[in-house]
């Protein structure tokens, strides 16, 4: 089989249906860093409380990055219109039940509860995204340079989400946040609906697949997976501690609002990253990509715990940056090549879900020991994580190296 030609960002959207669902999915992703911030933001406005702001947030982030490989999952198997549908009317429920709690007298489990409902009905519209650029493209380079377009889509959301979190929660309503966040969930979800152009799934997972009936197991099982997923928790380990250490930094300096420059330094850097890695065809393969660029990213979390004032972490979180969102194209576009077609969706949102995870560890046992130790010791937590992200895919070389191409798995 020949590799396709060399493609242009531009003419990426040029097949039917194309621009509508990167537009729907690309709404979809705002929440995704929109969430947390907007719960802690409501939750400490009403209650006056950070306690609980922070045990609300946190629960909602668990709760999504346990549940999104189950509702990928769910999506393969029943079809992405219905399932994407049931999630929104559940979402819907979780927020008002969150909002509900907080303005009324009940314990505070029940805000707790609505933001477990919350989280865990969040679609990983990302990777939906991705599952459609696999099928409407037939590999190569033409689906790698789709990925680096998804990673700047990310990324961009990871720099505005945010501050519009923030004025809409502190300038508008306390609950402005979460409902917008859950109006852009709705437009995505409906916008997907109502398209024809492109399928939504390949087919149905649960059905005849070659000859005869097959029932296939988690996509965490295939190795491969498994290895990037590791990776990706222990380097998400490193994410969520330099959240923390850097606020933590920043107030020991005296300077705490300068911990807005060090996300944009950060977020600018995985957006320039993203770029120039869907630009050009950069030599090495998928495996050699991915090695280089979690060491890329292991290596310069050290410069973190050497940087002595507010401009060299700066620096530091610049120079990751650029290494951030490559690692992650990459990943996916191995992940593509050995997970089962019929279970795309599941595969992308165990990647997801382990970088969520790892920075809900790190931002966890960061916090501990800054508490504990100070911030040398939460950056030291950091450091160990990027560095075991790169041990950890170098030491599965041979399974990056040679991966088995769509398996299919199948549970006795």
């Amino acid at each position: 089989m020949t590799s396709p030609p060399e493609v242009s960002y531009r003419s990426l959207f040029d097949g039917p249906g194309r621009k509508w669902f990167l537009s729907a999915t690309a709404l979809g992703r705002l929440p995704n860093y929109m969430r947390t911030i907007s719960c802690i933001l409501m939750v400490e406005q009403i209650t006056d409380s950070y306690g609980i702001a922070g045990m609300v947030g946190a629960t909602q982030g668990l709760v999504f990055a346990l549940v999104a490989p189950v509702l990928g999952r769910m999506i393969d198997l029943r079809g992405e219109r219905r399932v994407i549908l049931w999630a929104l009317l559940t979402h819907i429920a979780g927020v008002c039940v969150l909002i509900g709690a907080a303005y009324s007298n009940l314990p505070s489990a029940f805000m707790l509860i609505g933001a477990g409902i919350f989280g865990g009905s969040a679609v990983q519209f990302g990777s939906i995204s991705r599952a459609r650029w696999a099928r409407v493209l037939n590999g190569g380079r033409a689906l790698e340079r789709a990925y680096a377009l998804e990673g700047i889509i990310d990324e961009v959301g990871f720099i505005l989400s945010p501050m519009v979190a923030v004025l809409m929660a502190l300038q508008v309503h306390p609950t402005a946040g979460v409902l917008a966040s859950l109006a852009f969930t709705a437009l995505a979800t409906l916008m997907l609906v109502v398209q024809r152009a492109i399928p939504a799934t390949i087919q149905p997972a649960g059905e005849t697949v070659s000859s005869g009936k097959q029932r296939i197991g988690a996509v965490i099982r295939i190795p491969t997976v498994t290895l990037v997923s590791a990776g990706l928790l222990l380097m998400g380990t490193f994410y969520g501690s330099i959240q923390i250490t850097a606020v933590a930094f920043t107030q020991d300096l005296g300077n705490p609002q300068a911990v807005g420059w060090i996300a944009i330094a950060i977020g600018i850097a995985s957006l320039l990253g993203a770029a120039l890695y869907g630009a050009r065809s950069w030599p090495g393969s998928i495996a050699a990509k991915i090695v280089v660029t979690f060491w890329w990213v292991g290596l310069s979390s050290i410069l973190f715990l050497v940087s002595p004032n507010i401009p060299a972490i700066m620096v530091a979180g610049f120079v990751m940056g650029l290494a951030s969102a490559p690692a992650v194209i990459a990943a996916n576009v191995l992940i593509e090549q050995v997970a089962p077609p019929e279970r795309i969706t599941e595969a992308f949102t165990w990647l997801t879900s382990a970088l969520a995870s790892g920075s809900a560890i790190g931002a966890i046992t960061a916090g501990y020991l800054v508490d504990e130790y100070g911030v040398r010791a939460g950056m030291l937590n950091g450091v160990a994580g990027g560095v075991a992200c790169a041990f950890c895919v170098t030491i599965g070389w041979r399974l990056l190296r040679t991966p088995e191409p769509n398996p299919i798995l199948q549970i006795p």
